[in-house]
């Protein structure tokens, strides 16, 4: 059984099918904390939502406060996880930061080695500072990382989220984007840390699901301008190359203990199958829509990050 909860000023709710209800903590005294609840299995986790029972009005989104806190709880990153993210990584690599189409002439890239499930594969830090997250209804892009000192291209990255308990489990999911400076990744690998990592780059949906991480997730992105369609795809989680569970146990390699362990858990996201042709570049004011049936939606207006420096 699926269920969402979500972080209110007051407290945590739960949104099952017969209304929404504030959680208790386990010792049924007060309402729970979302740390709190973070911290349990899933099986405790998903006891603990199914009794509560105190009734709770349907929060709106502006209600909803973020349950990621990256100076505690990192947010990580996987990528290069699905084929045609890997294709289009390999062609980035041989454009080195021009917008042209070009094609593949077979040699190896760094993105083959990461896509080789007998090697460990890409994981980093992509967020780790409070101000690395967006709000939810918010997709930042730099003003950087062309030749020429302009944005470049920028693109958001929709992609499944996964919540990991500080014992290694994955007890939540959700949706986000991982967002990246696309032409700057692709000038060098070396610039991925640049590429995806700034002020805004990460957006997250507010709700958090208890789902069973074996389970098909379809997310799909639209992308308007001006109210015109200029993008519609989706993917399947099914067409992942690695486990999740394979890319929490390589992203625990990143933990600042050697037995693998963050004190207040991770979040782990998880590569995307939806790469926009190579022309495409996000603009401000250009709104972006990242949906799962089984995980949420996101609603966002893309702004340029505006640095004072």
């Amino acid at each position: 059984m699926s269920m969402k909860f979500a972080q209110l000023e007051d407290g945590v709710v739960v949104k099952r099918q017969d209304g929404t209800f504030w959680v208790s903590d386990e010792s049924g005294s007060g309402r729970a904390s979302m740390i709190t609840l973070l911290s349990l299995g899933s099986s405790a986790l998903g006891a603990l939502l199914l009794s509560a029972s105190e009734a709770c009005p349907t929060p709106s989104d502006s209600d909803l406060l973020p349950w990621a806190f990256p100076s505690i709880t990192p947010v990580l990153g996987a990528g290069v996880t699905f084929s045609n993210s890997l294709r289009e990584r390999r062609l980035e690599t041989f454009r080195a930061g021009a917008l042209v189409d070009v094609s593949d002439d077979g040699r190896p890239t760094p993105y083959d080695v990461v896509y080789d499930t007998t090697n460990p594969p890409e994981v980093f830090f992509k967020a780790t500072a409070l101000g690395h997250l967006a709000n939810e209804d918010e997709i930042w892009i730099r003003p950087d990382g062309a030749k020429d000192g302009s944005f470049g291209s920028s693109v958001p990255e929709p992609e499944r989220v996964l919540v990991v308990n500080a014992h290694g489990y994955i007890v939540a999911h959700t949706i986000g984007s991982d967002t990246t400076a696309r032409q700057l990744e692709s000038l060098s690998p070396l610039y991925l840390p640049a590429a995806k990592t700034y002020l805004g780059c990460t957006t997250l949906c507010p709700w958090l699901t208890v789902y069973d991480p074996k389970t098909e997730v379809i997310i799909s992105m639209e992308i308007l301008r001006d109210g015109t369609r200029m993008y519609l795809d989706e993917y399947s989680s099914a067409t992942m190359k690695r486990s999740p569970e394979s890319l929490v146990h390589h992203a625990r390699t990143l933990a600042p203990d050697a037995d693998g362990t963050f004190p207040s858990g991770f979040a782990l996201f998880t590569g995307t199958g939806i790469i926009p042709p190579v022309e495409f570049s996000l603009q401000a004011g250009d709104r972006v829509i990242i949906e799962s049936p089984q995980l949420g939606r996101i609603d966002a207006t893309t702004k340029i990050v505006e640095y004072i420096f």
